[in-house]
């Protein structure tokens, strides 16, 4: 009984796999559609993975701009020899609670010079001869640093630079804008900016923009990833998309009615 059992099974075994090997064709003619697609229905799904975000539709360069990231200094290397402890430290204001974190650097003590270098998004894409904006939030705790700013490319060499001095001091926060052109093209250039002089101040929203942005707007999106975008003529756009809605945690979830 138990052997006719089991030729059974295998007699039914052997019939699926013979079904499932059964070729089926479909012919589809697309020049007979049977019902009308509603152009609406054609769209582009948004997802910030892979720098589709920061690094990608978003043209800001400076990677972790406000210190926000999990490492609060991720992106970010620091430049300079015999660093003093506390040279640079990531502090935390109450009154800002979508934005607590900005970077306090004193440099009333170091022996040399002092910086930082901004590695971007896998580089930052430089084109010569364009103009870069940069702008900066700060708090001049003891005045008398001034900022250096520098692009440069991958052996080093610098291909764009200026120089800001903060006018402002006291308790509030400022914010400062330069800007100047990059003198060679370079796919994975990074970012200085150096502290010459001696005092304390406080950074935040550390920010460099190209000047074509989409419809050259200050602070805007990357022209010519939106032209491909804007030449499909999406119906719809879905964003955010995929498992991003959730967020790391309930709290940090993307809330549109907020944003």
């Amino acid at each position: 009984m138990i052997r006719n059992k089991i030729l059974g099974a295998l007699i039914l075994a052997c019939g699926f796999n013979l079904n499932a090997q059964v070729k089926k064709t479909f012919t589809v003619d697309v020049n007979r559609p049977i019902a009308q697609v509603s152009p609406n229905m054609w769209g582009v799904f948004f997802e910030d993975i892979n720098l589709g975000a920061d690094g990608g539709i978003y043209a800001e360069l400076v990677k972790n701009r406000s210190f926000e990231f999990a490492n609060p200094l991720m992106g970010w290397q620091k430049l300079g020899k015999d660093i003093p402890e506390g040279s640079f430290l990531v502090l935390n204001r109450k009154d800002h609670v979508n934005n607590p974190r900005f970077l306090r650097i004193d440099a009333s003590a170091i022996p040399e010079k002092l910086g930082l270098q901004n590695e971007g998004f896998r580089g930052m894409g430089i084109k010569q001869g364009l103009r870069y904006d940069f702008s900066v939030l700060y708090r001049q705790v003891k005045p008398g640093i001034k900022l250096h700013l520098q692009l440069v490319d991958s052996l080093g060499n610098v291909i764009g630079e200026k120089t800001l001095t903060p006018s402002e001091t006291g308790t509030d926060w400022q914010k400062a804008q330069v800007s100047f052109q990059a003198t060679k093209t370079e796919p994975k250039a990074k970012f200085n900016v150096w502290f010459e002089g001696k005092g304390i101040i406080d950074l935040d929203m550390i920010s460099l923009f190209p000047e074509d942005t989409w419809k050259k707007r200050p602070g805007g999106l990357r022209a010519d990833m939106v032209q491909l975008l804007a030449d499909m003529k999406p119906g719809f756009i879905r964003f955010p998309g995929g498992c991003i809605v959730e967020g790391r945690v309930l709290a940090t979830r993307f809330q549109r009615k907020k944003t």
